[in-house]
C-alpha cells in the first residue's frame, strides 16, 4: 500500500473517531487497519509507529520492508517510546532492514531497560550473557533478567530457572530452578514449559509432564520444535518419545523435504502398520522435493513391498 493511501483518513478523522471505532478498525482488514496505523503513525503517535514497524516487519496488510520497520521503530525509539527502543535494538540485533551492530543493539536494550521495560531488560541481559557489543558479564546478565523476573517476563523467568538449575554462577538449586520454570510455564513461555515438563518428569509427576511437554510444542517455533524432536526422540520415558514424534509431525507440516524425510524415517521404524504406511507418504514428499536419501528409501521401500 502506498504512503497516498493513508491521506484519505484526515487528522479530523483521526480527533472525531471514538475509541471502540478505531480498536473495531484495527483488528478488522489488515489492509484497512494499516491506514489507520499509518495515519496515526505521521501524526507522531509513538504506539502507532511501533505498529506500523511491526507491520513491516510481518507484512501484516502491506508488502514486508524490514528497511520501512527499522525506520518506523526509530521514529518511536527517538520519541522516547520504550517499545520501540526495544524493537530497535532488535532490529541492530537481528539485522533487519540493515547490517546487524551488537554495540547498537545494546545502546538502545539498555535505554529501554534502565527506564523499566521487561523486554529491554531480558534483551539486554542476553547480549551481557554472550557478550555481544558488550563485554561479557554473566553476572550483570543474570541481575537483569531477574530484575525483568520480578515483573513476570516469562522468558527471562525461564533463564533464571536455567541459571539455578545449571549453575551458571555457581550455586546450583533444583528447587529455585523448578519455581521458575513453573511460573515461565504458566506465563506461557515454550522453554520455560519444556524445562518444566522435564522436571515434573523427574518428580515422578508423568501426566503433568506430558501436558506440559506437548503446550511446549504447541508455542514452540520451528526452529525450538525442531531441537525437542531430536531431544526427546532419545528419551527413555515412552510418552516423551511420543512427543517427539508429534514435533517431527509438526515440523514435517510446513513443508521443508528434511523435517518430512527426518518424520518418515521415524514413522519407518514403528511396529504398527498404520505408521509404516503413514512414513511411506511422508517419503514420498520429501521425495518429490527432490531429498535424495528419500528418493533412495523410496526406492528400497518399493523393493521390499
Amino acid at each position: 500500500m502506498s504512503a497516498s493511501s493513508a491521506l484519505s483518513i484526515t487528522p479530523e478523522q483521526l480527533r472525531n473517531i471514538s475509541e471502540a471505532e478505531l480498536k473495531r478498525r484495527l483488528a478488522g482488514d489488515p489492509q484497512e487497519a494499516v491506514q489507520w496505523i499509518r495515519a496515526l503513525a505521521e501524526q507522531d503517535t509513538p504506539d502507532a509507529q511501533v505498529l506500523l514497524g511491526q507491520a513491516y516487519l510481518d507484512g501484516y496488510g502491506l508488502a514486508p520492508d524490514p528497511r520501512q520497520a527499522r525506520i518506523w521503530f526509530r521514529k518511536a525509539a527517538e520519541a522516547g517510546d520504550l517499545m520501540g527502543m526495544n524493537m530497535l535494538g532488535r532490529a541492530y540485533d537481528q539485522g533487519w532492514g540493515g547490517p546487524v551492530d551488537h554495540a547498537c543493539a545494546a545502546y538502545w536494550f539498555r535505554m529501554a531497560a534502565n527506564q523499566g521495560l521487561d523486554w529491554g531488560m531480558y534483551n539486554y541481559g542476553n547480549l551481557l550473557l554472550h557478550g555481544l557489543g558488550v563485554e561479557k558479564d554473566e553476572i550483570q546478565a543474570f541481575d537483569w533478567y531477574n530484575r525483568a523476573a520480578e515483573l513476570g517476563h516469562a522468558k527471562s523467568l525461564g533463564v533464571v530457572g536455567r541459571f539455578f538449575e545449571d549453575g551458571w554462577l555457581g550455586e546450583q538449586d533444583q528447587g529455585k530452578a523448578f519455581d521458575y520454570y513453573r511460573r515461565s510455564a504458566e506465563a506461557g513461555d515454550f522453554r520455560g514449559q519444556y524445562n518444566y515438563a522435564l522436571m515434573l518428569l523427574e518428580r515422578n509427576d508423568a501426566r503433568n509432564a506430558e501436558i506440559w511437554m506437548r503446550e511446549a510444542l504447541n508455542n514452540a517455533h520451528l526452529a525450538f520444535s525442531r531441537t525437542m524432536a531430536t531431544n526427546l526422540l532419545q528419551h527413555p520415558y515412552a510418552g516423551l518419545r511420543q512427543i517427539g514424534i508429534e514435533a517431527l509431525a509438526k515440523c514435517a507440516q510446513q513443508g521443508n523435504a528434511d523435517d518430512a524425510y527426518a518424520y518418515a524415517s521415524a514413522l519407518l521404524n514403528q511396529a504398527d502398520i498404520a505408521s509404516r504406511a503413514l512414513g511411506r507418504w511422508w517419503l514420498r514428499q520429501a521425495a518429490t522435493q527432490g531429498h535424495a536419501q528419500a528418493q533412495q528409501e523410496l526406492k528400497r521401500q518399493i523393493y521390499l513391498s
